[in-house]
């Protein structure tokens, strides 16, 4: 399973650009990956991006409890845990497909720009080949659609700043036309 970058979709690299902010380390990066996504960015003050940086890391970074958890885990599990059960089974999933998750930043395997990737990967291969399209069909509706929408409304309703609106907004698009493309494939 290979993804060539060149062969993307509007939609897969949107779907990437979905992942670059979620995966942000920092206020450069964390900035150029909005600025990729969303229209308005240039209207943003030194302060917004003060705003919107230190909303980022209320929700998804800590250090105090994390407002809108990026992990499968929190939201599939009663107890809410970060490398749970779901954690693991993603992680199991995902080396049946001969991948993994990038270790360096020792991340979850169920965070949510490590899905978005997988999303994407699976789409672009199933488009090439339709061996693809039973694992990519089952991802989408039996994992992803299962907790990413509640992700979101955690996101709506605890994001202090219009940019996380705004980028709620596009994963909640996102997420919807990926559904609908693979409503339509089964």
């Amino acid at each position: 399973m290979d993804l060539n970058y060149e062969a993307l979709t509007k939609f897969e690299s949107a779907g990437l650009l979905l992942r670059d902010f979620f995966i942000s380390y920092d206020g450069g990066s964390l900035k150029s990956a909005y600025i990729s996504l969303a229209d308005e960015s240039g209207n943003f003050t030194g302060q917004d991006w003060l705003d919107i940086e230190y909303d980022f890391n209320a929700l998804f970074v800590g250090p105090l409890a994390l407002k809108a958890a990026p992990y499968a885990s929190v939201y599939l599990e009663d107890e809410a845990l970060v490398m749970g059960k779901a954690t693991l089974c993603h992680r199991e999933f995902m080396e049946k497909l001969g991948l993994s998750a990038n270790q360096e930043n020792s991340m979850p395997d169920d965070h949510i720009s490590y899905v978005l990737e997988l999303a994407v990967l699976l789409s672009a291969n199933a488009r090439k080949s339709a061996e693809y399209i039973p694992v990519f069909n089952q991802y989408v509706m039996e994992y992803i659609a299962k907790w990413v929408p509640d992700y979101i409304d955690k996101i709506k309703i605890n994001a202090q700043t219009a940019a996380l609106q705004n980028i709620a907004e596009k994963l909640s698009y996102w997420l919807g036309e990926l559904i609908t493309r693979v409503s339509y494939e089964q």
